[in-house]
Order: structure tokens, then sequence, then C-alpha cells
């Protein structure tokens, strides 16, 4: 309960980006930590400026209990958090400059080049923070690996950011529990803040109404089997079904897919539920992903394979 009344879920939402006044319930300023980890830094920022309206963003369910966990005994109130990639969801769930500021702490440097595409840190995120900043407003990073905040700084200057730093943090950082263990260990820490200049432009991909196909035949165990395998590869996206899975008595069946967007990877149910004479193909409710263009596609090109 106590992380029930910090969740949002943005993947379910029939419109993004939403009205975070509305979910607040308040207008207030808005800021962001993407990768929040067990929640250090969010329970203290949202009590030491608690007229902000805080949203925090990780891939780990075990974080976010840990952090919901946090927040309630610290009594933070205007704080949201969500299960998602934070750098997917900051581009696509925040509106053109509504965003003050935007914290990154100890994101992981990934200093293989065949893992470049996996850092938080790139040109394409520079273009999202001068996008969803508020003129004026500022990206704050925090690591304990120099060059990745060099690269940083040269992403976002070439984003037409002003830069300060990197500068060395002697004693007080973000408090999170990374910054106790690399200070135990002799590491040293170093932020760069950026303020936004030109504002920027980005694209984004996840919007419109849950895709759903009727299809006016029935369907058959033996044409469930054949979606295995069924895929579709674009430049820039990418989707495959990759097990089919159909009820005892035969009304319904489930397909197990993936999806690429511009390196933003889901997995996710497609549900085929008999509709009279035909059937209904439509995104399952237990696994909802959000609505980009490879998910579209691959509901459309089920219930097409189904129909044909």
């Amino acid at each position: 309960m106590d992380v029930a009344r910090y969740l949002v879920y943005p993947e379910r939402w029939e419109e993004i980006p939403p009205d975070w006044e509305a979910l607040f319930v308040r207008a207030a300023p808005l800021a962001v930590e993407i990768g929040f980890g067990n929640g250090e830094f969010l329970a203290g920022a949202s009590q030491e400026q608690s007229d902000w309206n805080w949203v925090g963003f990780e891939t780990s369910l075990t974080c976010v209990t840990k952090a919901g966990r946090k927040l309630a005994r610290a009594g933070a109130e205007h704080v949201r958090l969500a299960l998602a990639d934070g750098r997917f969801a900051l581009r696509e769930i925040f509106s053109d400059e509504s965003v003050r500021r935007v914290f990154v702490h100890f994101p992981c440097p990934w200093p293989k080049r065949s893992h470049a595409e996996r850092r938080v840190m790139d040109e394409a995120f520079a273009q999202t923070l001068a996008a969803v900043l508020i003129p004026g407003g500022v990206f704050e990073l925090t690591t304990d690996v120099l060059v990745y905040a060099a690269d940083a700084a040269t992403d976002l200057r070439a984003a037409g950011f002003d830069l300060s730093g990197p500068v060395e943090l002697t004693t007080v950082g973000p408090g999170s529990r990374y910054e106790a263990k690399w200070r135990r260990e002799g590491r040293r820490i170093w932020r760069l803040q950026a303020e936004r200049g030109p504002k920027g432009s980005t694209l984004r991909v996840a919007e419109g109404t849950m895709p759903h196909v009727r299809i006016s035949r029935l369907v058959t165990p033996d044409a469930l089997s054949a979606l295995v395998g069924l895929k579709e590869t674009w430049p820039g996206g990418a989707f495959v079904v990759k097990d089919a899975y159909a009820a005892s008595h035969g009304g319904a069946a489930l397909l197990r897919a993936f999806a690429t967007d511009d390196g933003f990877d889901q997995q996710y149910l497609i549900a085929v539920v008999r509709d009279g004479e035909g059937a209904m193909v439509k995104l399952d409710g237990a696994a909802v992903p959000f609505r980009t263009p490879a998910v579209k596609r691959s509901v459309a090109a089920v219930a097409a394979a189904l129909e044909g």
C-alpha cells in the first residue's frame, strides 16, 4: 500500500502527454529523476522542495518498491513513480517546455562501444532535454566517471545548453547509496549542470488509442501456430511474434510478441478473442505496452494473417 499511492502507469493512459497538473491536483514546477534507484534522492528532494511536483522513473520493480517505502516513511506527498525506461518516458509523456529540472544520478556508463546505445546520455537524449525543459530549465548529471561527464557535456553543448562543470563534489552529493559506496571506495564524484538554451525538438511515437482489429472468421489452432515467427522490420522498428498459447475451450488465445522502436524495446501479449462468428485481435490488458508504431503494426499484422 505504501508503494501504490505513488505509482502511475503511463502505458495505460489513453492520452499522452497527460495533464500533469490535473494528475497532481495542483499547479507546481515539475522535476524528473531518471533512474531513482532506492529513492534516497527523491525522498529528500521532495521534502526540501515540497512546493514542486516530482516524477521518478526506474526499470527495476524492486527499486520502485523500496523507493515507495522510503517516500512513505518521509511523508512525501507530491511524488509519482513509474516503472518505465526514463529516456523514452521523458520524451513521450512530457509536453514541450513543461519540466523545470531533470536529474540523472550515477547512470551505468556502459563503457564498451557495443553497449553505447544503452547509455542514458547521448545526442538524442540531449535533444529531448532541449525540448521538454522550460526556458532556463536545468539538467543535472552526477557520476563517478569523468569521461562520461565529459562526453555528456559534448552532447549537451551541441544541443545549445550552457554548461557548468563537470566539477568535483568533495562533500555533499545526491545522497544515494551509490554515492556512499563510491566514496567508501575512494572514488571521485563529478557533477555537470546544463541550462537550456535554444528550444530543441524531438519526435514522439507513442500516441493514440489501444489498437484492435475485428476479423470475420473463426481462428483455428493451426492458424495460431502459424503466427509464431511472424515478423516485420523497417528502418527504426521491428516486431516478432515469439509464442502462441490457446485456451483449452478454444475461445481465446494469447500471442507473446516483441517490438522495438528506435531502440525502445517492449514485450507484451496480443489477445485473440472469439467474437460471434469472428474474433477480436487486441492488446491484452495484463502487460500493456506503450502504443508505439511497432506495437500497432504487430496487432494489424496478426489480424491480417488470421483473416487471410
